[in-house]
């Protein structure tokens, strides 16, 4: 399966505790700071993506389009999203090294 790696990552920063699901708990951390980057899934509504992607701007945090779908990011994380956030600074980072290295890939 091809997105390996970022799927694994994915899913240890759950274990940390390190990831907030959902539209609503993800915009309250964006509100608070807590929110480092929000994640979307491939196939999030343009709505939500757009709805989104306005509350991360006002508040200054990074948005990335995960290469996965909602099905993909339920499989590592144990519950099916397009919408999250990362909560800690190095996984943050982490992630998007792998995006935009391509090393997420197989």
């Amino acid at each position: 399966m091809p997105n390996d790696r970022l799927l694994g990552f994915l899913g240890l920063a759950r274990k940390a505790g390190k990831l907030v699901f959902g539209f609503d708990m993800t915009a309250d951390a964006i509100r608070k700071g807590t929110a480092d980057k929000v994640l979307l899934s491939s196939d999030c509504s343009e709505r939500t993506a757009r709805n989104i992607k306005r509350i991360a701007e006002e508040n200054g945090t990074e948005v990335l389009i995960l290469p996965l779908t909602m099905d993909e990011i339920g499989y590592a994380v144990a519950k099916r999203v397009g919408v999250f956030s990362v909560c800690d600074s190095g996984f943050s980072k982490k992630i998007k090294e792998l995006l935009e290295s391509g090393m997420h890939k197989a």
